[in-house]
């Protein structure tokens, strides 16, 4: 029996400008309501949010989430349309992957390897920088040694950034893409930097399309609304009058 694959699923969503012009009660509350549904899951780690405002002119939030069917990520998201800001929500990128091993993994594993994972874990770093990624069709059509050593060199380029962690994620037949790379680390200049080598990298050469790229900022979900909608950041560890509130709803 195969191993039990978690479904991971990657949603951008863009807040309609008129929120904006609620006043600050109302943003508050729906906002309150939505953040109350993403902490219930964000408790169990397998739901993370990322704001993008100010990074990206297409999207304010990355909810990255994983469940162990495609059912519960269907049931997930329906549950936030029939919320107050639900149906001021749009869905501004979509992608839908699978977890499972690396096919170009040699003998010398290590445990809680990344390539070898059928479950999400997150390291929980500042910085989450993802993106759909196609490789050219004669890729698939190379030998499986010239692959793998391909990968091989690959590999040992990201090995020299261990600041950077990997979460590579399987499309095929799924969605659109083939992959939904996702790297996490507290520091920018260290994932531009591995970019930048695994450019010159022989397997790069089969690249088809890796775009569109996001960066995105790690917050809780109330932080991550409260920056949408336009209300006050939190300052010096107060808490935020948002995250304030849906503690109380939360009766904690």
């Amino acid at each position: 029996m195969a191993d039990a694959r978690q479904v991971v699923k990657y949603t951008f969503v863009k807040l309609e400008p008129a929120v904006l012009t609620w006043p600050v009660d109302r943003r508050l509350a729906a906002a309150g309501e939505f953040a109350q549904l993403l902490d219930a899951r964000a408790g169990s780690g397998t739901l993370l949010t990322y704001s993008t405002v100010g990074l990206r002119g297409d999207c304010d939030l990355l909810i990255w989430q994983a469940a162990d069917s495609v059912e519960v990520i269907q049931g997930a998201e329906s549950g936030w349309r029939a919320t107050q800001l639900g149906p001021h929500l749009a869905v501004a990128h979509s992608f839908l992957a699978m977890m499972r091993p690396s096919p170009y993994l040699g003998r010398h594993r290590h445990p809680d390897q990344e390539g070898l994972r059928t479950r999400l874990k997150p390291a929980g770093g500042r910085y989450l920088f993802v993106y759909p990624m196609w490789k050219k069709r004669i890729w698939y059509r190379l030998p499986y040694e010239r692959r793998k050593a391909m990968m091989v060199e690959h590999f040992a380029i990201g090995h020299r950034y261990p600041q950077v962690k990997i979460n590579t994620a399987y499309s095929f037949g799924l969605d659109d893409q083939e992959f939904v790379v996702a790297f996490e680390c507290d520091e920018p200049a260290a994932f531009l930097d591995l970019v930048m080598e695994l450019r010159e990298s022989q397997a790069s050469r089969y690249t088809e399309r890796e775009t569109p790229i996001f960066t995105c900022v790690r917050m809780a979900p109330a932080e991550a609304l409260q920056l949408a909608l336009g209300l006050r950041a939190a300052e010096s560890g107060e808490e935020p009058e948002l995250q304030r509130q849906v503690s109380l709803i939360a009766g904690r």
